[in-house]
This record gives C-alpha cells, sequence and structure tokens, in this order.
C-alpha cells in the first residue's frame, strides 16, 4: 500500500471540504462533493438521501453479515469573526504539518480518513469481510436530524458503528447524556423606585447560582465518562424596562451526566433553590414541559470496555498502527446518543482533538490523519 501517496489525496479530500462552507441547513455544496468524491474512487453505491445524507458503500464478500458503518456529519459550526482566526477559517492552509479551518478536526479531516481508507481496499483489490458503508449525515450540530433520519429508515444490519468524532485516534467508548432545564424564580413586579414593595427573584437567582457554583462537587462521577457537571447559560427576565424589577427571573441549566437521573438533578435544583417560589420544566421543549418522571441514568452512549466489538476492533486497529488505542470517553455529546435506542454497538475513533473543535485554532495533524488511515483500514478489512 502506497500509504504516502493514500495520504496526500486525503489531506487534498480535506482541504477541498473545508473550502467548502457547510453550516447546518446548507450542507448541500459539501454533501455533493463528497458523492462525487466517491463516485471518482468507485464505490460500489454512493447516493444522497432526501434529507441531504450522503452514502457510500463497498460490498464485502460475505452479504450475511452486518455492516461496518463509518459516521460522520457534513455540517460544522459557525467560524464566528474571521478576525480571530490566525489563519482563514475557510482556507484549508498547510502549516507545520496541520490542516486549518473551521471543521478541520470537527469533523471534515476525519471523514476525509473515513472515505479514503475505503477507497484503500479498493486501490489494493481487497473486499472487506462484511460491507463497509460511509454516512455523512447532516445538521449534527443542531441536534441530529441527519442522524435520526438515518438510523430510522435504517434497513440494513449493523455490526459496528464508527463515529468519526474527535478522539485522538484513541478509542472513545462514550459520552454524558444532557439534561437542560429552565429554573424560574417567581416573584411581584414593582416600579425599580419603590423596589421595597415587590419581591425582586434576581436576589433569589443570585443565591442560588453562589449555592451552585459551592454544590456542583456533591454531584456523582461515573467511572470512565467522568463527572456530573452543570452550566448555568442563558439568563433571562420578563421585563426590557429598566425601571422595573422583573416579575420573573429564570436561568437555563445544561447538566452532562452518566451517572444521574432527571430525578436526581431535579431534587438537587429544587434543594439550591430553597423556599421562594419557582418551577422547572424541558428547556427543549417548543412549549414548557414539566420535566419527566424518571429515575433512569441518564447517558448520551456507553459501550462496554469488555464488549467483543470494543476488543476486537483496539486490537485490530493496534495491527495497523502498532500501538494499543487507549480506552477514553467524549466531554462533548454526539450523534451516538440517538442510535442507542436501535442497540447499535459504537465506538468512536478520529485523528481529530477534542481540544480544537469549535475553536479559532481549529486544524488537523497529517501525521495523525495518516496513523489514523492505517488504524481504518485494518479495522475495515477484518472486522
Amino acid at each position: 500500500m502506497d500509504w504516502q501517496q493514500l495520504t496526500t489525496d486525503c489531506v487534498n479530500f480535506t482541504q477541498r471540504l473545508i473550502q467548502t462552507p457547510s453550516m447546518s441547513f446548507e450542507e448541500a455544496l459539501v454533501a455533493e462533493l463528497i458523492a462525487a468524491e466517491m463516485q471518482q474512487l468507485g464505490f460500489d453505491q454512493v447516493w444522497l438521501d432526501e434529507i441531504g445524507n450522503a452514502h457510500g458503500r463497498i460490498h464485502g464478500t460475505d452479504p450475511s453479515l452486518g455492516a461496518l458503518v463509518l459516521n460522520s456529519h457534513t455540517d460544522h459550526v459557525d467560524p464566528g469573526d474571521p478576525g480571530l482566526w490566525p489563519i482563514p477559517p475557510y482556507s484549508g492552509e498547510i502549516v507545520n504539518g496541520r490542516i486549518h479551518g473551521r471543521g478541520a478536526c470537527d469533523i471534515k479531516g476525519p471523514l476525509a480518513v473515513q472515505v479514503y481508507s475505503m477507497a484503500a481496499l479498493l486501490r489494493q483489490g481487497i473486499r472487506p469481510r462484511r460491507d463497509v458503508v460511509f454516512t455523512g449525515v447532516v445538521q449534527e450540530e443542531i441536534g441530529g436530524a441527519g442522524a435520526i433520519h438515518w438510523v430510522e429508515n435504517l434497513d440494513y444490519e449493523v455490526a459496528l458503528l464508527v463515529l468519526g468524532e474527535p478522539s485522538d485516534n484513541e478509542l472513545a467508548l462514550g459520552h454524558r447524556g444532557i439534561l437542560q432545564m429552565w429554573l424560574t424564580f417567581n416573584g411581584r413586579s414593582v416600579h425599580a423606585s419603590v423596589p421595597e414593595k415587590g419581591d425582586n427573584p434576581n436576589y433569589a437567582l443570585a443565591q442560588f447560582l453562589t449555592r451552585l457554583e459551592a454544590a456542583q462537587g456533591e454531584l456523582s462521577a461515573h467511572d470512565l465518562l467522568g463527572p456530573t457537571t452543570v452550566a448555568p447559560t442563558i439568563i433571562e427576565v420578563d421585563t426590557q424596562s429598566g425601571n422595573v424589577t422583573p416579575a420573573w427571573t429564570r436561568v437555563w441549566l445544561d447538566f452532562r451526566t452518566a451517572s444521574e437521573s432527571v430525578n436526581s438533578l431535579s431534587a438537587f435544583v429544587g434543594k439550591l433553590a430553597g423556599e421562594w417560589p419557582h418551577t422547572l420544566v424541558d428547556a427543549r421543549a417548543a412549549t414548557p414541559q414539566p420535566l419527566p418522571d424518571s429515575d433512569e441514568t441518564l447517558y448520551g452512549f456507553y459501550t462496554s470496555p469488555e464488549s467483543e466489538a470494543v476488543v476486537r476492533a483496539r486490537a485490530l486497529i493496534a495491527q495497523g498502527t502498532g500501538r494499543e488505542p487507549a480506552l477514553t470517553s467524549y466531554q462533548f455529546a454526539t450523534d451516538g446518543r440517538h442510535f442507542v435506542p436501535y442497540g447499535l454497538p459504537l465506538i468512536g475513533y478520529s485523528a481529530g482533538e477534542e481540544h480544537l473543535a469549535h475553536t479559532a485554532k481549529e486544524s488537523i495533524s497529517i501525521a495523525k490523519m495518516e496513523e489514523s488511515l492505517r488504524g481504518h483500514v485494518a479495522l475495515l478489512k477484518a472486522f
């Protein structure tokens, strides 16, 4: 195998992907670019579905086996102010052995590795044991509509799904679940000149936030996926008039956990909120809805290190790269959470580095891309 040529071609594809902006709902051009690349590379099947997901398939030698699916998303977050980027966000420029730009590590570099690891089999005239399918899904950055559409319409068996989310060439076995809620403190509005005649809920919110910061250590942790965290993000009041005290104030609480439940987190918030009149509702509901009554532990996804899929994948990647990948987890959420109800075996493996995702210094190492190509090819050949 000419690894140097494979890497060069993969890098070139990554640059072209970065140079094709694809914000959520604007993925059509990059999906067409991906489809054209897979057709040029000789994939057995290439198609775009009705929601704009891009798919490519290489047939294996045993059609009775479930497919190995390589999953990435085609959208990226807003690059923000271009002046904050040391290198222009849509340039795809190579500096010091790294490809720079929005989406370089999340997720266009890893996407290119997935496509070119499949191409490597074709270049060698090798047929894998099972079908290998690439799925490039839309709208991951805003909730995962593309992934949901794919899994709801899945018409073939899946033996393993490999996420292209940044894992620094280690094996990511899951991430924490998300619970987002509005905590509202209710008061009594008056003219700001006579604050003593009202009940200003901003004081209750201030007390709550102070307690919340001090109490975060009371939340539990998962051995692999990490501690439960909570971040207060958006704060709102009912009025835009500066000379009126609010009737209510509310804060959006973003919990990430793999060891708590809706009920345990609701009780945690209720204890810190104290006696001031308050309500909790599901922050992601279109209209105010109470949080579900559930003691079930919240996960994004979690694949046991002892599972057959992990043991086999880890051994094959080690054969391809010459080192055994460490077992790790994601800090952020992924589309993997949408596949859990369908029982699909999941791992994450890619050359991207998580700490660079969504930043103005986003880039990906070409050396790590080559290592990832070797790991992917070994996995695809024999899994």
